[in-house]
């Protein structure tokens, strides 16, 4: 007869698991509001910020979730933004892991490569789908932009979303 494994090995770190539950919890629904709400009103060179790709970059292991709500509320074509986010997270996870960058740097250099990675997904699916925009309109209009804008916005949100997501009064860019 097989045992039953608890899915927490020490049952005294059961409400520091729930506590970083909530804290992702909230991240999720501030991520969504920002990227709903806020950023459909931010027009900046031609483009609106993507807060959900910066939040999932922070290290938010919600991508596939946020992805498919913020698809869900802003009524775009089901699964593309999920599967984008779940790329580009797995992917800035990698590259986290091996790049050796500065503290500094490394929110930027990640967020730029992941828009330019979830950019590229979507306008992949785009064609996929037979939608017909010239590509040099797309990059010129949406795709810079949007690198110019996310990676500008990168380090405030990279150190709010640690800072809230590890629970400390203060977050200096070398403890990142």
């Amino acid at each position: 007869m097989a045992q039953r494994v608890p899915a927490i090995e020490n049952p005294a770190d059961a409400p520091h698991v729930a506590l970083e539950l909530g804290r992702l919890f909230v991240l999720l629904v501030v991520a969504t509001f920002l990227q709903t709400a806020v950023a459909a009103n931010i027009h900046i060179l031609g483009a609106n910020p993507d807060f959900v790709l910066i939040f999932v970059v922070a290290g938010a292991v919600f991508g596939f979730v946020a992805g498919g709500i913020v698809s869900i509320a802003l009524f775009e074509t089901p699964g593309v933004r999920s599967l984008s986010m779940v790329a580009v997270g797995y992917l800035v996870g990698r590259y986290a892991e091996t790049a050796d960058l500065s503290p500094s740097v490394a929110p930027i250099v990640s967020v730029f490569v992941a828009t330019l990675i979830a950019e590229s997904l979507a306008l992949l699916t785009q064609f996929l789908f037979g939608r017909e925009v010239p590509l040099v309109y797309l990059v010129d209009h949406w795709v810079i932009p949007l690198l110019v804008l996310d990676s500008l916005l990168a380090m405030p949100l990279y150190l709010v979303a640690r800072w809230w997501l590890r629970g400390e009064r203060h977050v200096r860019i070398s403890e990142t």
